[in-house]
């Protein structure tokens, strides 16, 4: 059957040369035909999707696709990518951690096309190889490669309409020889959302707080990506990415709170917030063959510098004083990451052998002038001003061993060590810590059985350390904790994948020294800090099966089953143990022959849930639209409507003096037309790219 196949694929290759480009790209599809990928692929540390077997993920952004993979859940309300049951996860291109979260994540995401992704991996116990930051695990998406030369490229424009316009534009322009290739990418967004946030304290004394906010959004981030082959063994090359960000906020806020003794106190606080965030990363690598059996060394570093300024001015009218107070508050943050690291990888028969160092630096300094208005000029307020510097080292050294054992059994083990040296103007303090990891699978004929482990720590972000405060009105305001330590998650998971189609897992987290935002109030303040205060176990199980019916549906149906149970420190709170379920069914339906028109229509929900000192209701969501593909699959055009019942995120939190609720909603509900056309040679460029994981904490 091979030979048949690799016979059609020699014919049809050999009439390329003497066909147009029309006529190619028909053969080309014809052969993917006959050798069609499996859907689901099950690796000892990793659950792989092929992107081209799915009809459903066919003329999407590579947000849109992720959504589509089992058991991965893409939150636009909460900006978040998570494994369903499970924390947030990191995104990595080709290896290479964006230094992108929630709504800048979702947005690069929709400049990468489907048609330009070949796959994408699930690792949510990730090997020793890589950083061992972050809680659930990474989602890796692998891009095409270019086998032809010449120029190629592709154009996009997307319109969505919430309460208000966005817009974005996207384009690419590729050029290959046999040793160069080049890469230079713009992508353009502005748009604006509406967010209602209702937050009450309730205790001894009450607040009610209710924002309605205006978020609005401008970048323009152009990048440039190039690579030389030296000669047949070694390689090196370059990437450099400007962002240049502009958002805001126009905010309204109502506060009433009422004290014990029943005295009640009214704010109305207008707040016009202004930023501005240019961001410059550069990357170089050098890879060199050591042999032609396919050991390899290589070495890369990367450089990212952000200077973000911000001017925050608020209003607040005091009832019943009938006061006003103006503030202005001023910040200037510039966080820097350096890192430099050597990889050497050493296939040999009894098995593989790889092995590396790495070293990056964190450093940021951070100012903050908060302002009074004071006979129509503004005053420093020195004791709500601040100033805090943060310096992190982080020195790392890994090992790992892969072996097969005939054609049945995949086994991979590792450690990782990773040192950290931390100052800053609160305090000096340093720690080190082993990372271990190890993975097993199990194949026969369509069965697939592995089991893996890992271990992580999750670093608090510098938002997260930050102690500046950040003021809603006079009396309120958020800030970091600069004593805040990491949190260590342990992994554990047994899955089972049956015919490429049917997967299944059963997993056990344990989460300890884990932090978040706590809120309180204090008089008529209602504040909120980061700290260290409880530990967490989660027993749970995944499930999904993906299919096609009848040649023109495909579906996929997933669910997750949770329990957990918590224990508190550091504050005083009614934990609760409680179980976690949540569903979805993804459904896409070929309305013609060619497979050009598409419907699909999915649904997800969440039913309540408690989480340590948490209640979570219901939450649900239908997405609907249609997919068209033009002139060969170059032109498409997707319509889609997300969030039609305007579900809003609601929750409540239990301490022992007070309890708290919100209740939120984030514009969900939108109407979305995009259109992609791609030009010259249709498959991503070959780009090589270089693990930064450690930057989306500059967040």
């Amino acid at each position: 059957m091979k030979l048949k196949y690799l016979f059609i694929a020699t014919l049809l290759s050999t009439a390329t040369f003497a066909q147009t480009q029309k006529d190619s790209l028909k053969e080309i599809e014809q052969v993917n035909i006959l050798v069609k990928k499996k859907l689901l692929e099950r690796k000892a540390d990793r659950l792989i999707f092929n992107v081209d077997a799915s009809i459903a993920s066919q003329g999407m952004d590579a947000g849109e696709t992720l959504a589509n993979v089992p058991m991965l859940k893409v939150d636009e309300n909460l900006g978040t990518i998570s494994i369903t049951g499970k924390s947030s996860v990191n995104v990595m291109i080709n290896g290479k951690m964006l230094n992108l979260t929630g709504t800048a994540l979702l947005n690069y995401l929709k400049s990468i096309r489907s048609e330009n992704i070949s796959k994408i991996e699930v690792i949510t116990t990730p090997p020793s190889k890589y950083e061992a930051q972050g809680n659930s695990g990474l989602i890796n998406i692998i891009l095409k490669k270019n086998p032809n030369l010449g120029f190629s490229g592709n154009i996009s424009t997307g319109l969505t309409q919430r309460t208000y316009f966005n817009g974005s534009t996207n384009g690419t322009l590729n050029y290959q020889t046999e040793k160069l290739s080049l890469s230079l990418k713009t992508s353009y967004i502005e748009g604006a959302k509406r967010a209602n946030e209702k937050y009450n304290i309730l205790g001894a004394s009450q607040n009610y707080s209710e924002s309605t906010r205006k978020d609005m959004w401008q970048d323009l981030t152009p990048s440039l990506n190039a690579s030389y082959k030296i000669n047949k063994n070694s390689e090196v090359g370059i990437e450099y990415i400007f962002g240049h960000e502009k958002s805001g906020m126009d905010i309204l806020n109502t506060t009433r709170n009422i004290a014990s003794d029943l005295t009640e106190k009214n704010l109305l606080t207008n707040t016009f917030h202004r930023e501005k965030s240019p961001t410059q990363t550069f990357s170089t690598y050098y890879d060199l063959k050591l042999d032609s059996l396919g050991k390899k060394l290589s070495f890369a570093s990367n450089f990212y510098r952000n200077n973000n300024d911000t001017e925050v001015n608020f209003s607040t009218l005091t009832l019943p004083e009938n006061t006003i107070q103006d503030v202005k508050t001023l910040s200037k943050i510039k966080p820097q990451i350096f890192s430099v690291q050597g990889d050497l990888e050493l296939p040999f028969s009894f098995g593989t052998i790889e092995t590396g160092v790495k070293f990056n630096q964190f450093r940021n300094s951070a100012d903050l002038k908060y302002l009074d208005l004071k006979e129509n000029q503004y005053v420093i307020d020195d004791k709500k001003s601040s100033t805090f510097n943060y310096r992190e080292e982080n020195y790392a050294v890994y090992g790992s061993f892969a072996k097969n054992f005939g054609e049945h059994w995949e086994t991979k083990a590792g450690i990782r060590y990773e040192n950290t040296v931390v100052k800053s103007s609160v305090n000096n303090f340093s720690y080190g810590q082993w990372f271990p990891s190890a993975f097993v699978s199990y194949k026969e004929d369509k069965n697939v059985f592995s089991l893996s482990y890992s271990r992580r720590i999750n670093r608090p972000s510098m938002s997260n350390l930050n102690p500046f405060r950040w003021y809603e009105n006079p009396y309120s305001y958020s800030s970091g904790n600069p004593l805040l330590k990491p949190s260590y998650i342990n992994n554990y998971e047994l899955s089972y994948t049956y015919n490429n189609k049917f997967s299944t897992s059963i997993y056990y987290l344990r989460l300890t020294n884990a932090f978040g935002q706590i809120g309180y109030l204090d008089g008529i303040s209602q504040n909120g800090d980061y700290q260290n205060y409880y530990n967490n176990n989660f027993y749970g199980a995944n499930v999904s099966y993906t299919d096609t019916f009848f040649k023109f549906w495909e579906a996929t149906i997933s669910a997750n089953a949770s329990y957990q149970n918590s224990e508190v420190f550091n504050i005083e709170a009614e934990t609760s143990k409680g179980t976690s379920v949540s569903y979805s069914i993804n459904n896409t339906f070929t309305l013609n022959k060619a497979k050009t028109v598409a419907l699909f229509l999915n649904y997800d929900q969440s039913l309540p849930y408690k989480n340590v000192n948490s209640y979570f209701h219901n939450f649900s969501n239908l997405n609907s639209g249609i997919k068209v593909s033009l002139m060969e699959k170059q032109l498409q055009i997707n319509a889609t409507v997300t969030n039609i019942f305007a579900q809003r995120f609601r929750g409540d939190k239990y301490f022992t003096d007070n309890s708290q609720h919100f209740n939120n909603y984030w514009d969900g509900r939108s109407l979305r037309l995009s259109v992609n056309y791609t030009f010259g040679n249709k498959k991503q460029i070959n780009k090589k790219n270089i693990n930064f994981e450690e930057k989306d904490r500059a967040q």
